[in-house]
C-alpha cells in the first residue's frame, strides 16, 4: 500500500497547539521566509462558519503564534518539519460570505519599541556585534553574529528606531539581518554564497514550467571610488577599489560621497555599495515543486535553463498549504565574484 507524499501546518496561540482542532478550520498557511531586510511573516486563513473565531476562539492582537510545516513521507522513509519560528500576530481581519478569520504574524517584535520608538544615540569605538547586543537586550531578544567584529569610530543613531538604525548599519557594511524565532541574526551573506547548494533545480523543477529571469547591465559596477574627507580635517581622501583598472576600457565606475572613519573603513563601504548593485543585476524567480531543504538563506544550482545556469542565492521563499498539498515560490540572485571588503596592504589613498 502505498503512502503518498502530503503537507501539513500546525501552529499554535500563546503556548497551545490547535493540534487534531485546527484540521477542521485551516484554510491555508502562507510561510514567507526573507533573507534579510524585511520581517518574516505568517498568514493564516480559517474557515468561521460557526463564527467560533469571533467568539470564544478570538485571539489578541500581540499574541505569540509558533508554525510548523511537516512534509510527510517526502523522501519515502520519514518526515522532514520546517520550523517557521515564532511570530506576534499583527493584524486580524474577518469576513462573511464565505464566513472566514484572517491572521497576520510577523516575526519581527511588533509588540515593542523595535518598531516604534525613535532614539537619538551616539556611539564610539564600538563594533556592530557590540551595538546589536545593546540593541537584543533591549528587548529580551538573543543575538547571533558572525563577521559583525567591524569596528566604527563614530556612529549617530538619529531619530531612529532600533529596528531601522540596525538594519542601515548592517547594510552600509555588507550584513544581513533578520529576526528568527526570537533572536536578532547578522550573518556574512558572502560566507553564505560560498557554501554548498543544497539543491540542484532543473527547468523540471518549476510548475508548469513557471519561472522568468532578468539579467540586467544597468545598475551593474566592475568597481567603485568612494571620496570622504577625515575626521580630523585636511584634504579630500578619495580610494578607488575594483576588479579592474578604473581607467579600463569596459570599466563601469560607481562614484560615491560618504563619511568614512578611515582607508579601510572607505573601501569596505565601497565594495560593499557594489556589490549590493551588482546582486540585483541577475534575477532567476518562479513556482517550484515544494521542497523543505530551500529556504531563504541558501544557495541552489540551477541547470538546463542555458544562460541562466549557474549558482543562486535564496533571497526569499515562500510556501503555502492548503489542505494536504503545498506550493512554494521563489526569488533568487545569481552568485558572482564579489569585491572583497578589506584592502590589500599596499591599498592606499590619494588626495
Amino acid at each position: 500500500m502505498s503512502n503518498p507524499r502530503r503537507v501539513t501546518a500546525n501552529f499554535k496561540f500563546n503556548g497551545k497547539w490547535l493540534g487534531k482542532s485546527l484540521k477542521k478550520y485551516l484554510q491555508s498557511l502562507t510561510y514567507t521566509d526573507v533573507a534579510s531586510g524585511q520581517s518574516d511573516q505568517l498568514d493564516i486563513v480559517m474557515q468561521n462558519i460557526e463564527m467560533d473565531w469571533l467568539g470564544k476562539k478570538y485571539p489578541k492582537k500581540g499574541d505569540r503564534v509558533d508554525g510548523k510545516i511537516t512534509f510527510v513521507n517526502w523522501d519515502g522513509i520519514r518526515d522532514r518539519k520546517l520550523d517557521c519560528g515564532a511570530f506576534v500576530l499583527d493584524s486580524i481581519k474577518f469576513s462573511g460570505g464565505p464566513l472566514t478569520a484572517s491572521f497576520g504574524c510577523l516575526a519581527s517584535p511588533i509588540d515593542s519599541d523595535f518598531n516604534a520608538r525613535e532614539r537619538t544615540k551616539t556611539y564610539k569605538d564600538v563594533t556592530i556585534e557590540e551595538i546589536a547586543q545593546g540593541i537584543a537586550d533591549r528587548y529580551d531578544l538573543k543575538l547571533k553574529c558572525s563577521g559583525a567584529d567591524i569596528r566604527i569610530d563614530t556612529i549617530e543613531q538619529s531619530q531612529k528606531t532600533d529596528s531601522a538604525f540596525l538594519q542601515d548599519l548592517c547594510d552600509t557594511y555588507g550584513l544581513a539581518l533578520k529576526v528568527y524565532k526570537k533572536s536578532i541574526v547578522i550573518y556574512d551573506q558572502t560566507e553564505m554564497e560560498e557554501k554548498k547548494p543544497v539543491k540542484e533545480l532543473t527547468r523540471e523543477s518549476f510548475i508548469d514550467d513557471g519561472w522568468e529571469y532578468e539579467d540586467a547591465l544597468v545598475g551593474v559596477y566592475t568597481g567603485a571610488r568612494i571620496s570622504y574627507k577625515p575626521a580630523e580635517g585636511g584634504d579630500e581622501i578619495s580610494v578607488y577599489v575594483g576588479q579592474k583598472a578604473e581607467d579600463a576600457k569596459d570599466a563601469r565606475v560607481l562614484h560615491i560621497n560618504e563619511t568614512a572613519d578611515s582607508v579601510a573603513d572607505a573601501y569596505r563601504k565601497a565594495a560593499v555599495a557594489v556589490n549590493k548593485s551588482n546582486q540585483e543585476a541577475t534575477r532567476l524567480s518562479g513556482d517550484i515543486w515544494p521542497d523543505p531543504k530551500i529556504c531563504a538563506g541558501v544557495t541552489v544550482e540551477v541547470s538546463g535553463l542555458g544562460h541562466a545556469d549557474g549558482k543562486y542565492f535564496v533571497d526569499k521563499c515562500v510556501t503555502e498549504v492548503g489542505g494536504s498539498k503545498a506550493r512554494q515560490s521563489v526569488e533568487m540572485h545569481k552568485c558572482y565574484e564579489r569585491l572583497a571588503c578589506e584592502p590589500e596592504p599596499e591599498e592606499g589613498a590619494k588626495g
